[in-house]
């Protein structure tokens, strides 16, 4: 008998950055290719980053558990595949979008500034393109967020096909009967010895 009903129902996000956020994930992006990485050498005067605190170990008569989802899909190796490859596919979307836009906008601009020499006929007509660019620009944001939220829900199920099997094997080893997830928002308070994230990452990279 499956011991997770639940976690056969829920699905585990892959963040992605939209269209409109592009000036944030460049942002963003610029300030990771700053900050420290594990292992790196700190500067002077810089103090080193906090090793990770140690695992507690498992009590062996426990028959119960608790798994943190979120933490599997972002550490795993099927888990970040997936995030990578949604990611991929939303920036080369911004990317196309980001071009059209930049046409809408030079061409907005022309008519701005150039409004009082241009005839009507030549008006008429550079509006007309800024409406076809904007109706553009509108069309591939819808089309690419389709695009982006299909490809999540497949992979989503797809790390669901893993994840699951993954969870029964942990706890038959462990001897469980009762796996809680800690990010559902029915777990108010655990033992952090019975976290059991790291068992199914484990599992799922084959590293167990």
């Amino acid at each position: 008998m499956k011991l997770l009903s639940v976690v056969a129902t829920m699905m585990v996000a892959f963040v992605v950055p939209s269209a409109p956020a592009v000036a944030a994930a460049e942002a963003q992006a610029a300030a990771s290719a700053q900050a420290a990485t594990p292992g790196q050498v700190p500067t002077p005067g810089q103090a080193p980053a906090p090793a990770p605190p140690a695992r507690l170990p498992f009590p062996g008569d426990a028959k119960h558990a608790y798994v943190d989802l979120q933490r599997v899909a972002n550490e795993s190796n099927s888990g970040q595949a997936a995030n990578l490859r949604v990611q991929e596919l939303s920036e080369e979307k911004i990317k196309t979008i980001e071009a059209r836009n930049l046409e809408l906008q030079a061409s907005q601009q022309k008519l701005q500034q150039n409004a009082n020499v241009m005839s009507a006929e030549a008006q008429m007509q550079l509006q007309r393109e800024i409406e076809r660019l904007t109706t553009d620009v509108q069309r591939m944001t819808q089309d690419a967020e389709a695009e982006v939220s299909d490809l999540q829900q497949s992979l989503q199920l797809q790390f669901q096909q893993e994840l699951i099997p993954a969870i029964d094997r942990v706890a038959a080893a462990r001897g469980l009967q009762f796996i809680f997830s800690a990010g559902d928002g029915g777990l108010i308070w655990a033992n952090p010895a019975l976290d059991i994230s790291q068992d199914v990452i484990a599992d799922l990279n084959g590293t167990q």
